[in-house]
């Protein structure tokens, strides 16, 4: 086979065939192939750098869908809010010592509508995904450097026959305004369903914006990867970015402020 290498056409010669066809002995041509070891660590830190990136983009994909997800609880609660202030006013009147026993019975009719629509919205919000109005949590896979979801939790908006006591919503399948003491007690419930999801909302928000700088901070990472990933860097330039990656972290209450830094310096250190 070597013998034949010089027939070749010359824009496939490889580094044997030149050397080959330039009369270069063996061992011209074993220095022409072999591979300087510090080619091959650039390579390994090149490949590390570039599995990295994929780590971070499937990150910032599961932040996304979390932020979906954290998005359709926020505006069905917003809606169930907007539900049982007009709920609790209907049981406010009925539960007013002066108001008829007819007049109640008549205000239970749009006040069990009311209920009925809240079912339909939570039902509906489910089932386009909203786990999190069941008071499931939703695992996020925030940390390409973890094995270890983080958890948003839930808050559970649906009516049931009886409120269990981590339940939103305090009214039942059963109240109703239509006597004094039924309306007295929807009342009671309507407002604590709203203070709850009031609280819900709180830290649903509060999630929502911790995801935001999070994700602003896993495409800053994005980036800066991106933008080196041909490049060498020393140990100062990985210690900088690691610096600057914690900071941001901290600056985010992220969870994964005291892992990130190491695995960026892992990445460039020389």
């Amino acid at each position: 086979m070597v013998g034949n290498v010089t027939s070749l056409p010359s824009f496939i010669a490889t580094p044997a065939t030149r050397a080959a066809e330039a009369g270069a002995g063996p061992a011209a041509e074993l220095k022409s192939e072999r591979v300087r070891p510090d080619a091959v660590r650039v390579d390994a830190r090149v490949d590390a750098r570039l599995e990295y990136q994929g780590d971070v983009l499937a990150s910032r994909e599961d932040v996304a869908a979390a932020k979906g997800a954290l998005d359709l609880f926020i505006a069905a609660a917003r809606q169930v809010r907007g539900l049982l202030l007009e709920a609790r006013d209907l049981a406010l009147r009925a539960a007013e010592p002066e108001t008829p026993d007819a007049a109640r019975v008549a205000q239970d009719v749009p006040f069990r509508a009311l209920v009925q629509e809240l079912t339909k919205l939570v039902d509906g919000a489910i089932g386009r995904g909203g786990a999190l109005l069941t008071g499931a949590s939703v695992p996020v896979a925030a940390d390409p450097d973890s094995a270890q979801d983080l958890e948003v939790a839930g808050l559970d908006l649906r009516i049931k026959a009886r409120a269990g006591e981590d339940d939103a919503i305090r009214l039942t399948t059963a109240s109703t305004i239509s006597t004094i003491d039924g309306a007295q007690a929807a009342a009671r419930a309507a407002d604590e369903s709203i203070a709850r999801i009031d609280a819900g909302l709180r830290r649903i928000e509060s999630g929502t914006a911790r995801l935001d700088g999070h994700d602003r901070l896993l495409s800053a990472l994005d980036n800066a990867l991106a933008a080196h990933v041909r490049t060498d860097f020393d140990a100062d330039a990985a210690r900088l970015i690691a610096l600057q990656v914690k900071q941001e972290l901290s600056r985010a209450s992220s969870p994964i402020a005291s892992a990130a830094p190491s695995s960026v310096l892992a990445l460039f250190r020389e």
